[in-house]
């Protein structure tokens, strides 16, 4: 494949540089928002070691050594350096947990992920494939019957908040009808069929929220690709029904590849509410754990995470795109 048909070497280097630069924005700001919270952890534990200490003077003792500990005192310019030096390493150390002390943020959050990349993964295998065969679906039978009714109704699935579908889906598979567990990502060991039953609710609820837009986003391709010459010519040849549907999947498939890469920073805020609507133990989780406990470290790195994996899958998308599509070319941009 040549590339020079599909972009210049100024395109590649100039969404690289760009990536680069919302890359820096993000760490300098990823530092600053947990900070600019009212409060902080020494004052959070300070609080509770007073009250289970009824006002004793060790308790502000405990204060000044967990500022000390954790470089609380220091000037926020110092913090910063501190910082910059610990997210350029590899792997990026974020320092120790404010509340799980000893244990290192990096390592609470990328214990987490697995949960959430398994959440990820087959909530999107699952709704891009049904996307795919009911946008296909509906282009062939448009302004019939059953385009009419499900246009409409994933319209209003597509208003509907994620962790409001979380809840009403706990009150009746969980409370009510008592056949799927609410809550957590196994029981009591993280065996196969423990971790599915778990998975099974929090999935549904992202597949029922990402669902309409795939299949909304398949259904106007394949209408294009039915409205174009080449469909025209292949009916006109009599080509078999089974036949051209798969063809008309394949011309239709790639707007919803890109459309996937792009909603991917939606995903993981959807993915995150569901996760702290269901108590899953992901990143969602640890991240409304970490704002309660002021722990700045856990959040620097589950936020760090998140934009780096957003940043580099739109990165990827605008790249692969033109590869994938013989139809996209940016030779003539400059």
């Amino acid at each position: 494949m040549n590339l020079s048909n599909k972009y210049t070497k100024k395109y590649p280097i100039r969404r690289i540089t760009n990536a680069i630069i919302v890359f820096l924005v993000i760490v300098i700001l990823n530092f600053l928002l947990p900070r600019l919270m009212p409060g902080n952890f020494a004052l959070y534990y300070y609080s509770a070691l007073l009250q289970d200490s009824g006002g004793t003077i060790s308790a502000k003792e405990a204060y000044i050594q967990i500022e000390k500990l954790f470089n609380l005192n220091r000037p926020l310019y110092i913090q910063f350096l501190i910082y910059l030096h610990q997210v350029f390493s590899f792997p990026p150390n974020f320092g120790p947990s404010f509340e799980y002390y000893p244990i290192p943020a990096w390592d609470i959050v990328f214990s987490a992920l697995k949960w959430t990349l398994l959440l990820l993964g087959t909530s999107q295998l699952i709704a891009w494939t049904l996307g795919i065969f009911l946008g296909v679906y509906l282009a062939l039978n448009k302004d019939r019957i059953i385009d009419r009714i499900l246009q409409p109704a994933l319209i209003f699935m597509l208003s509907i908040p994620p962790f409001w579908l979380g809840i009403i889906m706990i009150i009746i598979f969980a409370i009510i009808l008592r056949v799927l567990p609410p809550t957590g990502a196994y029981g009591i060991y993280p065996t196969p069929i423990s971790v599915l039953k778990h998975l099974v609710l929090p999935m549904s609820v992202i597949v029922l929220a990402t669902l309409p837009s795939h299949t909304i986003v398949i259904r106007n391709s394949a209408l294009e690709v039915l409205s174009s010459d080449f469909a025209f010519a292949s009916i006109a040849q009599g080509l078999k029904r089974r036949t051209l549907i798969i063809k008309i999947i394949r011309n239709s498939i790639l707007p919803s590849l890109t459309q996937l890469f792009l909603s991917l920073g939606w995903l993981f805020g959807g993915i995150y509410t569901v996760e702290y609507t269901f108590s899953y133990p992901g990143v969602g989780t640890v991240i409304a754990n970490a704002v309660y406990a002021r722990d700045y470290p856990v959040l620097e790195a589950a936020l760090f995470i998140t934009a780096l994996a957003i940043i580099i899958s739109n990165l990827a998308a605008d790249l692969i795109y033109p590869l994938v599509d013989p139809r996209v070319s940016y030779v003539e941009e400059i």
